[in-house]
């Protein structure tokens, strides 16, 4: 091979390497540097610590705010994210069972759920509380 035609193939390698940087480049700064935490992501993150005091399989209740009226399209909504969230254990919207996972948005204290017939038995922050229903069986 000839100088002439190494310079030019060195040439030929140099402008391709370059292009290919430079298309690297335009596409990196495309993308997202860190993907976004999406909402059943975030949602189910809040019910880590409650998934690990369950047990394996088995039925708890729910409930939520009292003021929530019954066709709340955002109250069906959490309570189908819980019901993923602490999947396999299953989770029934009524608070008639002895274990009921508390959803809420507002402040609850203990008194007031003591005087609806419920013991606290731990809260997880963020509105997350296990309550035991002392009329259940």
């Amino acid at each position: 091979m000839t100088p002439r035609n190494l310079g030019a193939t060195a040439c030929l390698a140099a402008v391709s390497l370059l292009s290919t940087g430079r298309l690297f480049i335009q596409v990196s700064d495309f993308y997202p540097k860190a993907p976004a935490v999406d909402g059943v992501t975030e949602f189910d993150g809040r019910f880590a610590a409650l998934r690990s005091l369950l047990p394996p399989k088995g039925i708890i209740g729910y409930m939520t705010d009292a003021e929530t009226p019954a066709g709340d399209v955002n109250a069906q909504a959490e309570y189908h994210l819980t019901q993923y969230a602490l999947a396999p254990v299953l989770v029934v919207n009524s608070a008639h069972h002895r274990f009921v996972v508390g959803n809420f948005h507002r402040t609850v204290t203990a008194g007031s759920l003591r005087d609806r017939g419920y013991k606290l038995v731990q809260s997880f922050g963020n509105g997350i509380v296990l309550l035991e229903n002392e009329k259940a069986q």
